[in-house]
C-alpha cells in the first residue's frame, strides 16, 4: 500500500515558500474538518502533485482559500468524530489519579475550589493539545509550537494547583475536608478514578448500552465521593444506599431492550 504521508512530505518539500504555506493552511483545514489522517495525506498528495504537474502555484491552481478548498473536499473524505470530550476525559482521568494520590500522601480528603478550576483549565488545554503536540508530527512553523507551549502552561498550572491544594496559600479555597483512615483514604480514590474513567468511557464508547452502564458508575461513584461531607446528605445517602439496585435494574433493562431489538432486526 502507498504510503501517502511520506509520498506528500517529498512533494511539500520541492514547493516553493508560498506553496508550502498553503499547504500547511490546508493540512490544518483537514483537521478541523476532522478528516481522517491516511485519507488527509493520500488528499494532500493528490492535491500537490496535480498542482506540481501543471506547472502553476497554489493561486493560480485552485484560486481559492484554504478554508472552502478544505471543505469541499472534505465532504467526500471518511473522517472521524470529535473528539474533543473524550481528550478532556482522558485529562481528567490523569488529573483524578493526580488529586487521589496527593489527598493519600497528606491523609485528608478535601472539596476545594481549587477542583473546578483545574476542569476549566482542563477543557481550555484540549484544544491546544490537539492543535499542538498531537498535530506537531503534521504541521509546520509556528502556530503548532505555540499551541503546544500554552498547552504545557495550562498542564503545569492544573497539576500545581492539585499539587498546592493544601498549601496555606490555596487552603482559604477548601469547601470541605475530612481526616480519614488510610482505607477510607484509598477507598476515596479509587471512586474518584472510577468516576473520572467512567466520564471517559461514556464519551468514547459508541454503544448506548455500555454508555448505560458507566453512567451508572458515575453517578454511585460521586455519591460515594460527597458522602464523607456534611452537605448533600440526603441525596448522597440515597444514592450509597439504593442506586446500586436501581442502576442494576437500569442496566438488565437496557441489554434486555437492546437484545430484543437485535433479535427484531435479524
Amino acid at each position: 500500500m502507498k504510503n501517502y504521508k511520506k509520498e506528500y512530505e517529498k512533494i511539500f518539500q520541492t514547493l516553493s515558500n508560498d506553496d508550502q504555506l498553503a499547504f500547511q493552511s490546508l493540512n490544518k483545514e483537514f483537521d478541523k474538518n476532522f478528516v481522517t489522517e491516511d485519507a488527509k495525506f493520500e488528499k494532500l498528495y493528490i492535491m500537490a502533485a496535480a498542482m506540481t504537474d501543471s506547472g502553476k502555484d497554489y493561486v493560480e491552481y485552485y484560486n481559492a482559500k484554504t478554508k472552502d478548498v478544505a471543505r469541499v473536499a472534505s465532504k467526500h473524505l471518511p473522517k472521524h468524530r470529535n473528539n474533543y470530550w473524550s481528550d478532556a476525559a482522558i485529562l481528567g482521568v490523569y488529573f483524578a489519579v493526580l488529586f487521589s494520590a496527593t489527598i493519600f500522601f497528606f491523609g485528608e480528603i478535601v472539596i476545594s475550589l481549587v477542583l473546578p478550576a483545574v476542569i476549566v483549565l482542563i477543557l481550555a488545554m484540549v484544544p491546544f493539545m490537539n492543535h499542538g503536540i498531537k498535530h506537531q508530527s503534521s504541521g509546520h512553523g509556528n502556530r503548532q509550537m505555540i499551541s503546544s507551549i500554552l498547552f504545557l502552561i495550562l498542564f503545569v498550572s492544573a497539576n500545581l494547583l492539585i499539587l498546592f491544594m493544601n498549601s496555606k496559600t490555596l487552603s482559604p479555597l477548601k469547601i470541605a475536608s475530612y481526616d480519614s483512615s488510610l482505607i477510607d483514604t484509598l477507598l476515596y480514590a479509587v471512586f474518584v478514578i472510577v468516576a473520572a474513567a467512567s466520564l471517559y468511557f461514556i464519551f468514547s464508547t459508541d454503544s448506548w448500552a455500555s454508555r448505560l452502564i458507566f453512567i451508572v458508575l458515575l453517578i454511585y461513584s460521586a455519591g460515594r465521593m460527597i458522602y464523607p461531607f456534611d452537605f448533600l446528605n440526603g441525596l448522597s445517602q440515597f444514592i450509597v444506599k439504593y442506586f446500586m439496585f436501581i442502576g442494576l435494574i437500569i442496566i438488565i433493562t437496557g441489554q434486555y431492550v437492546r437484545s430484543k431489538q437485535s433479535n427484531t432486526e435479524t
